[in-house]
């Protein structure tokens, strides 16, 4: 039957017919042959290991006598150094071109020997004992062969007389070599025997199997088998081929022929592996009885009997993975109990490929090699065991039947390969091994060995690290002792996969025994094991990794889960900090052990990044490694600093003292630190304060060093360095150095002191930004109180800040208080510290250049508190001077603060105005003197800015703006108000002329003057309390002060007015246009004024009306005072119809309560504000007695008659 029409994208298919063979590439390698399960050699550990330096830590355990050097190690399986190669082997294999001239080998654990092959040579020797090297030459190709050159196919032939075994050699043309012994490879290997397959056209070798000593199969790639078989003959061996079975002989009787049932066919086509079934019954000398043969034909699974050489069986494995393109058989093994393992190959998806480059590579794009092939495991079986597998995304699903010729089998589950080949991948065909009977896969590629374990979802895997100069080339599985033959089917089971597994790998250049515990394997659990398995992983990388003699690799493995990273991550790292003695070797030299734990952290992030891992760790993760990093190297710093200490007479030291009391629990920075400072004095404050310097310095260079290689964005989450117990003791330290520091009795020694204090402010200064910036985080913002921690923290900072910066200037620390005040923008804090000496003129200031350049790096920032600091202490011609002198941007600055200043709700106006009348800025000049006036305290300068503001509004209306009467009138009401008060001064300064010598001179005695002389009523009434505030504002006003509104109104009203009646009109006017006053208050001054206007006159005197005339009567209403202020109010309707301008006598009768009286006279004594309350009743209490009701309305119509208004009703 012919072969069917390979496809191009088969890797392992059928080729083109032609005569030579298609590229290496294409071809199988040699894979361990089967071998019935004995032991027939026990393998003893080496003695001549390498030797490792004792930085490698753990990279050595004891074996009996021994050491075993140690490549990797987890909790199911450890690696170690076995055997070097021999030096002939090593010398070819050094440098070789893989991709040019393949290479395969094999451990033979039957033989004990080992081999590797190429296409030239082949070198077997004893795998313990490298000693010997036996050197065979292989079959040659034919002289028309184009093709590259292809290692030959290879058995060892056990051998029972003699120590050393003999070798077949098949080569991909067919051509065998066989040699009974291979002791002649020590005379070049020329004694052997040499016979040829009988293949067709085109047709070439696909692979070689022994069955047993005397028997072996050979594949081709039509689809054809050949049996070999190894006969003796007067103690010669000679060898035979012949086709496998064979088509039925001639002669046959014609009944044989009717009755028969024909054979089944196979489908032919490349037979690209071969493995050995385990059938039933007795094994003859040079017969198997019921032995099976699988072969993997293109994707078809071929069961064959070895004794009749006929076709049992024949599916097809495609319906088991499903619909995936370019499927591709590649090997098959078979489980102990019948089960058979398929492994193959297809092309990913472009999801599929993506996802598989982005979890091999790290990335997926222009650069990274794209994964060819995926490979998945097929198990089958055609009983009715089931056996429950982790199912495979895309295959058929397990528990179906596949249907094919004798029979069907039952799909027991796909698992996928955690491998997946590139274009950049050297030739060569991926081989399977089963480990306990089938309970671990082990398969072989090129430059990774990967392990998938039966009965749990355990997968791991093992790489080289030099792929391009190494390769895998065989595996040798060293088989526990058999179980007895006749033992139960469960017996046998439950031995399988229970204990421990070795097997044999050879690469290119070192001889590996890896030990599977199969039990630990068996019950791994995904749930916690994933996380258990990815810390084996990272422990290996920094324990073994950086053994340059190690050949193997560390990587993750595709589609690693993120959280079993960072748990096992985490883990590692805390491990390492902790000193676990499973990680970091016991050692006396505490500088050595310390540097290994660095070196070991930095090995596992370099690793991390190495296999572009990072991504998948979350911020929180990556800040645990990188405080576990910082920690051990401020550990480190301490460590060199207190041998320092020590070497330098110290006796003591309370840092020792510090670690001994504290667990690890506790951080070093403990509060109580400083109070033993406090109490030991200035030497233990240095001590002590050194520390806590050299630990958070170098805790915070160490980060922003490895930033980017932690991959960490800032700020720190709950950062160690600036916990609140941190801050706290820093501060303290901080204290203690300033009160040392600025020891007048040290004031001419050199303080130590003085020079740490600079270098804990600045710890003081990062530990607070620190913890700041992490409180205003956004991770921070959904933890209760951190909004609260962070505004009540902000407020202690701005507190301190200033006042550190200040002591470090006081203590000659200048430019490390600019440092500090500039990289925390503390611009205000800056300005201050460059004005302390001479400030005015500018050109004077000895820090006038830093003033520039910090002007030309922060601009407006700095600039702005600078105008600040001028004018809050009274130094604003500075900045008016470096204006004038040619820097115009000084101006811009000025005019910034003063936007600045006033939309924060401030008043700048003192000094704003003046640049407004230089710029021109009529309108916002004289609105701005206004306001400023309102505040002034002295009645000058109120004048003055009332005057100039009118001018400027003024100005402004004269070119042309348009006038706010509002203004306007505003300026004309103040402008009256401030006549008001220098008028009264004129009066009071009359009352005190009379005054001479020192009493002249004496404000109290000015004071009394006038006290006697308009304050007679007060003082005949004693009233106390009224008497008491008049004396007050009278010496105010007799110092030039500015009264408030309330206060001129009080001392218009209480004076005598004996000829000045019209003053309480004029305290009506006045707080008729009040508009700062409260109302009740307001109200309450009105009805003040009113019950003043009343008393003011003798109104018993005024109603005795014997003998009096109409005329004479109306005569003396006009003569009161309440005439009199009628007279003035009542012209003016808008003002006589404001409330409280115009009441009766019942109207004002109601006197202030305490509080009211103590919002009008802040600040003075409980007793004076009794003495005013009963004023004020006595006041009304006196209109009250009057009964002046008649007289109110009487008086008011004289006025009004007067005045030309027409009579009432």
């Amino acid at each position: 039957m012919a072969s069917p029409a390979p496809r191009k994208t088969h890797r392992y298919a059928t080729p083109r017919q032609s005569v030579t063979p298609p590229r290496q590439r294409r071809m199988v390698s040699a894979r361990p042959a089967g071998t019935p399960s004995r032991r027939t050699e026990d393998i003893t550990t080496v003695q001549d290991v390498m030797d490792v330096d004792d930085l490698q830590m753990y990279n050595e355990r004891v074996l009996g006598s021994g050491r075993e050097t140690l490549y990797a190690r987890t909790d199911e399986i450890s690696v170690a150094f076995h055997a070097a190669l021999p030096f002939e082997v090593r010398r070819e294999l050094k440098g070789a071109d893989f991709y040019s001239q393949p290479w395969t080998g094999a451990v033979d654990t039957i033989t004990g020997y080992a081999l590797a092959a190429s296409s030239n040579t082949c070198f077997v020797w004893h795998h313990t004992k490298p000693t010997t090297c036996y050197i065979l030459p292989c079959p040659p190709p034919p002289r028309d062969y184009a093709q590259p050159p292809s290692a030959p196919f290879h058995a060892l032939v056990p051998s029972r007389s003699r120590s050393e075994p003999g070798l077949v050699l098949l080569s991909i043309r067919g051509d065998i070599r066989f040699w009974d012994s291979i002791t002649s490879g020590l005379a070049g290997g020329g004694s052997f025997e040499s016979i040829n397959l009988e293949l067709r056209e085109g047709e070439y070798t696909s692979g070689l199997l022994r069955v047993d000593g005397q028997i072996y199969i050979a594949s081709t790639s039509h689809g054809r088998l050949f049996r070999l078989t190894l006969t003796s003959q007067s103690g010669r061996h000679t060898l035979s081929a012949r086709l496998f079975a064979p088509p039925p002989a001639p002669g046959l009787s014609l009944a044989r022929l009717l009755w028969s049932t024909p054979a089944p066919q196979p489908t032919l086509g490349n037979i690209s592996a071969l493995a050995l079934g385990f059938g039933r019954g007795e094994v003859g000398r040079g017969i198997v009885a019921d032995k099976e043969l699988w072969t993997l034909s293109e994707t078809r699974v071929q069961r064959w009997s070895l004794n009749k050489e006929v076709l049992l069986g024949e599916v097809d494995v495609r319906e088991a993975v499903g619909s995936v393109e370019d499927l591709e058989g590649v090997d098959l093994g078979v489980e102990s109990d019948g089960t058979l393992v398929v492994l193959v190959s297809y092309a990913g998806s472009e999801q599929e490929t993506a996802a598989m480059a982005l979890d091999q590579y790290g990335e997926f794009g222009m650069g990274v090699p794209v994964p060819r092939r995926i490979y998945a495991l097929v198990r089958l079986s055609a009983s009715t065991k089931r056996v429950e597998v982790p199912m495979f995304e895309g295959g058929g699903g397990d528990g179906g039947v596949i249907e094919g010729i004798g029979g069907g089998m039952k799909i027991e589950g796909v698992t996928g390969v955690p491998y997946a080949t590139t274009a950049a991948s050297a030739p060569s065909h991926p081989r399977l091994t089963l480990l306990g009977g089938g309970a671990v896969v082990a398969i072989r590629f090129v430059d990774v060995l990967v392990f998938c374990a039966r009965d749990s979802p355990y997968q791991d895997r093992l790489t080289l690290k030099a792929p391009n100069t190494d390769q895998i080339l065989g595996l040798g599985v060293l088989l526990p002792t058999q179980l007895p033959m006749h033992s139960s089917p469960a017996e046998q089971e439950q031995g399988e996969g229970a204990g421990p597994e070795d097997v044999f790998i050879l690469t290119a250049g070192v001889l590996m025994r890896a030990r599977m515990d199969l039990g630990r394997i068996k019950t791994f659990d995904e749930a916690t094991g994933r996380a258990i398995l990815i810390r084996a992983l990272l422990t290996q990388a920094i324990l073994y990794g950086s053994n340059p003699e190690n050949p193997l690799h560390f990587s993750f493995p595709p589609e690693v889960d993120a959280e079993a990273l960072m748990t096992g991550a985490e883990g590692l790292s805390r491990a390492v900090l902790e000193s676990d003695p499973e990680i970091i070797r016991p050692n006396h030299d505490l500088t050595s052990q310390l540097t290994s734990r660095k070196d070991r952290l930095s090995w596992l992030i370099r690793f991390i990044n190495d296999n572009a891992a990072l991504r998948k760790m979350s911020q929180r993760s990556r800040q645990r490694l990188a405080t576990d990093a910082e920690k051990l190297y401020a550990c480190h710093q301490l460590w060199l600093k207190m041998n320092e200490h020590l070497d330098a007479g110290a006796s003591h030291s309370l840092v020792t003292d510090a670690i001994h009391a504290f667990t690890a629990a506790h951080p070093l920075l403990h509060p109580s630190a400083s109070h033993d400072v406090e109490r030991v004095g200035e030497g233990a404050m240095r001590e002590v304060g050194g520390a806590i310097v050299t630990i958070l310095q170098a805790a915070l260079s160490y980060r922003a060093y490895n930033l980017a290689v932690y991959g960490v964005e800032l700020p720190m989450i709950k950062p160690w360095t600036s916990r609140p117990s941190a801050i706290d003791g820093v501060l303290k330290l901080v204290d203690s150095a300033t009160r040392f520091a600025l020891d007048p009795s040290k004031a001419n020694t050199k303080n130590a002191s003085r020079e740490l204090l600079a270098e804990l402010a600045s710890m003081f200064f990062a530990c607070m930004q620190e913890r700041l910036d992490w409180l205003g985080s956004p991770i921070a913002a959904d933890e209760p109180g951190s909004e609260r921690d962070h505004i009540e923290l902000k407020e202690r900072f701005d507190q301190l800040r200033p006042e550190i910066l200040e002591t470090l200037r006081l203590t000659s620390h200048l430019p490390n208080a600019l440092t500090l005040a500039a990289s925390h923008a503390d611009f205000r804090s800056l300005a201050a510290l460059l004005h302390q000496d001479t400030v005015y003129p500018p050109s004077c200031n000895p820090h006038a250049h830093t003033i520039e350049e910090y002007i030309d790096r922060f601009g407006g920032m700095f600039a702005r508190e600078v105008v600040r600091w001028c004018v809050v202490h009274g130094e604003a011609r500075v900045v008016f001077a470096m204006e004038e002198s040619g820097r115009g941007e000084w101006g811009r600055y000025m005019d910034e603060y003063w936007a600045e200043e006033e939309g924060q709700g401030g008043k700048c106006d003192a000094v704003a105005w003046l640049r407004d009348l230089g710029q021109g800025r009529w309108s916002v000049a004289g609105t701005r003197l206004l306001r400023e006036a309102n505040g002034a305290g002295d009645v000058a300068v109120k004048h003055f800015m009332l005057s100039v503001g009118k001018l400027a509004h003024l100005a402004q209306m004269q070119e042309g703006g348009d006038a706010d009467e509002a203004v306007l009138d505003a300026f004309h009401d103040s402008l009256d108000f401030v006549s008001v008060q220098e008028r009264m001064l004129q009066e009071f300064q009359a009352a005190a002329s009379s005054l001479r010598g020192k009493q002249k001179q004496s404000l109290d005695a000015q004071t009394d003057a006038v006290i006697r002389a308009k304050g007679t009523r007060l003082r005949a009434e004693r009233r106390h309390g009224l008497l008491g505030i008049m004396k007050i504002f009278v010496r105010q006003m007799l110092q030039g002060k500015a009264l408030s509104l309330e206060d001129v109104v009080d001392v218009l009203t209480l004076q005598d007015n004996v000829e000045g009646a019209e003053n309480y009109a004029t305290a009506l006017h006045l707080l008729a246009h009040a508009e700062d006053i409260p109302d009740a208050r307001r109200q309450s001054s009105f009805r003040r004024i009113w019950c003043r206007v009343y008393n003011h006159d003798d109104w018993n005197s005024i109603r005795e009306t014997t003998n009096i005339t109409d005329a004479q009567l109306t005569s003396r209403f006009r003569a009161t005072a309440l005439y009199t202020t009628f007279s003035v109010i009542l012209p003016s309707p808008q003002l006589s119809q404001i409330p409280g301008v115009d009441l009766d006598p019942n109207e004002c009768l109601s006197v202030p309560l305490m509080p009211e009286i103590k919002s009008r006279f802040p600040g003075i004594q409980e007793e004076m504000v009794g003495d005013l309350a009963r004023d004020y009743r006595a006041e009304s209490s006196g209109v009250e007695g009057l009964r002046l009701a008649d007289v109110y309305h009487r008086v008011r119509e004289l006025a009004m008659l007067d005045l030309g208004y027409a009579r009432e009703g």
